[in-house]
C-alpha cells in the first residue's frame, strides 16, 4: 500500500468484533489453557542488550531445526515486540546458524540494491532508512537492530544478509533506479517491445509513472491500464528468453500486482490490496528455492501475514489468504517452517505518524488472561501441543491481529505465540515526511 496508508490504522476492519460479543461469557477451554499455564515459558527482558539467552533456549528447542522462522508483530508500532523480535534475531544469528533476515519490504531494492551496495556502515545505515518501510525504520526500538547490530555483523566472518520480500516496489531504490535499470536488462536481451516505435515515447513512460502511481494515485485508471499491457508484454517475452526462476520475472510480477491493485483501489475507493499476500509467498518462496537454497532464514512481518489456517475474511475483508498460508503450500516438510505470532494484555499501541490507540479489547478467559502479573513476557510453544493432542479443534480467544480479540484455534493459526503483558508505542527517531523516504 502507498506510504501515506501504510502510516494509517482502521478500526473499520474490525466491525466483527461487536460489543455484544465482547461481553458474552466465553466458556473455558480446559485442555489448552492448563497446557499454557504449566508449559509457559517466562522471559525476564526483552532488552536486545541482554547477555543471558537462557530464557531464549526453550524458544531455540521448539524451533529445533526449522529452516525458516518468521516473527510477526500485532501493529506496525509495537517497540518492546520490535525489541523482541531483535533479541530473538540475535540469539538466531549467533547461535542457531540463521544468516539472512527477510523483511516484509521493497523486493527489489533488497535483492537487486542491497546486493550492489557498499556494506560500510555509513552505506548501510542509509540504505535500510530508505529501503525498509518507515514504521520500522524511524522506531526508536528498531534502532538497535537496524542501525547497530546488523552494520556490525559486517566486520565480522558471519555477516547477517538482509533481503525483502514484499511486492510493493516503490521505495527509494526501486523509485529511482527500478525503470533505467529494467530498460537497461530488456534492450540487452533484445527483447522485441524495445524495437516498438512508441517503446521511448510512450510504454517507457508509462511503466515508469507506476512508481508515481504507488504514492499518490491518479485520477482515473487508463494510464495505469495501459501499464499493465505493455508490463505483460515484456514479461511474456522476458519468459521465453529465461528460466522461470529469474529474479526479473517475480520483480515484473510485483510491478503488474502493484498496478493493479492501485487500479483496484481507485475503483473501490478503498485500499485493495487482494493479492499481495500471494505475491509475497511467491517471492519468499523465490528467495528459499534459489537465492537463499540451503541457508537459514528469518522472516520480519505482521502477524496476519505469517498467521495460517485463518478465516482472513473475518479480520481484512479485501484479503484472500495469507502469505502464510501460500507459503507453505510449497513447503514440502512443515517441520521446515517455525512462526512466532505476537499478543499483549493491554497498553497503547499505533504506528509512527498515527494517533495511537488504548489496547482495552479484553475478553475474561482469553489467552492473555492465563498468565500472572509475575509474567512480563512469556512464550508458549504450540506445536508441542498439537503433538501431544493431535485433532484438537476448540477455539479460544486471543488478539494477535491487530491487538483485536477474536475467537479461533489459535495453536493451528502459529507455531508458538510470545506474550507480552505491556504494550507501548514506538518513539519517533525521524521525522515523518513522506518524500523524504524517496529523496536521495
Amino acid at each position: 500500500m502507498p506510504v501515506n496508508h501504510y502510516l494509517k490504522f482502521s478500526c473499520s476492519l474490525f466491525v466483527v468484533f461487536t460489543t455484544s460479543l465482547l461481553l458474552t461469557p466465553v466458556k473455558a477451554q480446559r485442555l489448552i489453557k492448563d497446557y499454557v499455564i504449566k508449559n509457559a515459558v517466562t522471559l525476564k527482558t526483552v532488552s536486545p542488550d541482554s547477555t543471558d539467552d537462557a530464557d531464549l533456549k526453550p524458544i531455540g528447542g521448539a524451533i529445533g531445526n526449522a529452516k525458516i522462522v518468521m516473527l510477526g508483530e500485532q501493529d506496525h508500532g509495537d517497540a518492546p515486540t520490535f525489541l523482541a523480535k531483535t533479541r530473538l534475531i540475535k540469539y538466531l544469528h549467533e547461535k542457531k546458524g540463521f544468516n539472512v533476515l527477510a523483511f516484509e519490504s521493497d523486493f527489489f531494492a533488497l535483492n537487486y540494491g542491497w546486493d550492489r551496495t557498499s556494506k560500510n556502515s555509513p552505506v548501510i545505515d542509509s540504505f535500510i532508512l530508505k529501503n525498509i518501510f518507515s514504521v520500522w525504520t524511524t522506531c526508536d526500538a528498531c534502532n538497535s537492530l537496524l542501525f547497530k547490530y546488523i552494520p556490525a555483523t559486517y566486520t565480522t566472518a558471519s555477516p547477517l544478509i538482509i533481503t525483502g520480500f514484499d511486492s510493493q516496489q516503490y521505495l527509494n531504490f526501486s523509485y529511482y533506479n527500478m525503470p533505467r535499470i529494467l530498460d537497461s536488462t530488456i534492450r540487452a536481451m533484445e527483447l522485441p517491445i524495445t524495437r516498438e516505435p512508441n517503446y521511448k515515447s510512450e510504454i517507457l513512460p508509462v511503466i515508469d509513472s507506476i512508481k508515481r502511481w504507488s504514492v499518490f494515485y491518479p485520477k482515473d485508471t487508463a494510464g495505469i491500464e495501459k501499464g499493465i499491457g505493455y508490463l505483460h508484454v515484456i514479461r511474456d517475452q522476458l519468459a521465453g528468453k529465461v528460466n522461470q526462476n529469474n529474479f526479473w520475472l517475480y520483480a515484473i510480477d510485483n510491478e503488474i500486482g502493484l498496478a493493479n491493485e492501485i487500479k483496484e483501489t481507485i475503483k473501490a475507493g478503498r485500499s485493495d490490496d487482494k493479492g499481495r499476500d500471494a505475491r509475497m509467498a511467491a517471492n519468499l518462496e523465490w528467495l528459499m528455492r534459489t537465492k537463499f537454497k540451503d541457508q537459514k532464514v528469518i522472516v520480519w512481518a505482521a502477524d496476519i501475514h505469517i498467521a495460517r489456517n485463518i478465516k482472513i475474511s473475518r479480520y481484512y475483508p479485501q484479503m484472500a489468504e495469507t502469505m502464510g498460508d501460500k507459503f507453505m503450500e510449497s513447503i514440502a516438510n512443515p517441520e521446515e517452517v517455525y512462526s512466532i505470532g505476537f499478543t499483549s494484555y493491554e497498553g497503547m499501541a499505533g504506528r509512527v505518524g498515527s494517533p495511537g490507540y488504548e489496547i482495552k479489547n479484553k475478553i475474561r478467559n482469553s489467552f492473555e488472561t492465563w498468565f500472572t502479573a509475575k509474567q512480563p513476557y512469556a512464550f508458549v510453544d504450540f506445536k508441542k501441543f498439537n503433538k501431544l493432542n493431535p485433532g484438537y479443534n476448540e477455539n479460544f480467544y486471543a488478539s494477535p491481529i491487530t491487538h483485536f480479540v477474536g475467537e479461533g484455534q489459535w495453536n493451528q493459526v502459529f507455531d508458538g505465540l510470545f506474550f507480552i503483558r505491556d504494550m507501548y508505542r514506538c518513539i519517533p527517531t525521524r521525522t515523518m515526511k513522506i518524500l523524504s523516504f524517496f529523496g536521495p
